[in-house]
């Protein structure tokens, strides 16, 4: 096989078959699912005199990135499988492979855009959509006069727990700190009571009717309460009553109760910070969706890539289909594939499998299915 220059004229001109497909791939598939997913909510509460038509559309527009992020894997898929059919329908591929470009080489302008729109798709998921997903709710509870609640209110509790050696050699966890708040405003913590084990030989009881974080100080300024030094043996041995008193506890409780609340509108560094506050807290499960959640940042616009990929190679292949045949195929490898993601999504969370497993199988899937039809084709 010949070896050919990157972004030749054939690299051009298939990269422009491959523009009137997507674009109209991409119009079809996200206003299909933001009619599905909002269009007709909006227009309920429209009919229903709940909001205006101005902040029907306002609401429309700002939740269009979400729907824009599920429709450009979409998007790519169709017009690498339009155009590749188109140029296998006029033997195009054969008339290029006779000139000594093979499979691979002439998958290269549908990758390089896959990759591009990959870019896109990424940088919608993790800055546009969290803010005006947010933004879209923010506007609804406003004009319906109800509270958007951003953050827990009510039972904040952190555990915290350490490894310590025994005399035997062996390693356990332990518990080293308990933080509950019976209720929090959004500022301050109110009716708080923590145990403290961080002390070898003794543990100790706070209570207290409020506390705030001091960023500055990097702890806790806790106001009218009591501090109850327990012995080893169980006995209380002092018991100190205070009007302000500062607790060195890190900021987790309050990261959990406030950023931590909505998967869908987290940055991702906003889920970086959260699965720290939550590592020595043990809570498996809440972890590894978290985990799912950041390791979907990458996966999710790198689907990009894989339907691209899929397509060229479905393309490649002698045939003589239609637009509409290539529609109905691309809605196809859409619902196996988000089928077949929710599920193993799912059992990344459960932990079945590790949630970076979970998470990759459909893609690393895709992937050995569109080099399996590269292969059969030759």
């Amino acid at each position: 096989m010949r070896s050919f220059p990157l972004f030749s004229l054939v690299d051009r001109y298939i990269m422009a078959q491959l523009v009137l497909p997507f674009l109209f791939g991409l119009g079809v598939f996200t206003s299909l699912g933001l009619s599905i997913g909002v269009l007709f909510d909006v227009m309920r509460k429209v009919v229903a005199n709940d909001i205006t038509w101005a902040i029907a559309g306002q609401v429309l527009l700002l939740r269009l990135p979400e729907y824009l992020v599920l429709g450009l894997p979409m998007a790519v898929l169709l017009g690498s499988l339009t155009a590749y059919s188109r140029l296998s329908t006029f033997s195009e591929i054969i008339a290029l492979r006779s000139a000594g470009f093979n499979p691979i080489r002439l998958m290269v302008p549908c990758i390089f855009g896959g990759l591009l729109i990959s870019g896109l798709t990424f940088y919608l998921n993790d800055w546009v959509v969290p803010q005006t997903t947010r933004q879209a709710a923010i506007m609804i509870k406003q004009v319906e006069d109800t509270e958007l609640r951003d953050f827990k209110k009510k039972n904040i509790i952190y555990p915290e727990y350490h490894r310590i050696t025994e005399e035997t050699g062996d390693r356990r966890e332990v518990l080293k700190t308990l933080f509950y708040a019976e209720e929090f405003d959004g500022e301050t913590m109110s009716k708080l009571t923590v145990l403290d084990r961080a002390e070898v030989d003794t543990s100790r009881i706070i209570t207290a009717d409020s506390a705030q974080w001091q960023t500055e100080a990097q702890g806790w300024q806790i106001q009218q309460g009591s501090i109850y030094q327990i012995d080893m043996n169980g006995s209380f041995n002092n018991i100190r009553q205070f009007e302000t008193e500062f607790l060195d506890i890190s900021d987790a409780p309050l990261i959990l109760a406030t950023q931590c609340q909505r998967v869908n509108e987290m940055t991702l560094s906003v889920v970086d910070l959260c699965l720290d506050s939550l590592k020595l807290s043990r809570n498996e499960k809440r972890i590894r969706t978290l985990q799912v959640k950041k390791q979907e940042k990458f996966a999710v616009p790198f689907v990009c890539v894989v339907f691209g990929i899929v397509g060229a190679a479905i393309g490649l292949r002698p045939q003589n289909s239609s637009t509409g045949a290539s529609v109905g195929l691309s809605v196809a490898i859409v619902f196996a594939y988000y089928l077949l993601s929710v599920i193993s999504s799912s059992m990344g969370v459960w932990g079945t499998v590790t949630p970076f497993v979970g998470t990759w199988l459909p893609n690393a899937l895709g992937l050995g299915a569109a080099a399996l039809i590269v292969w059969r084709t030759g």
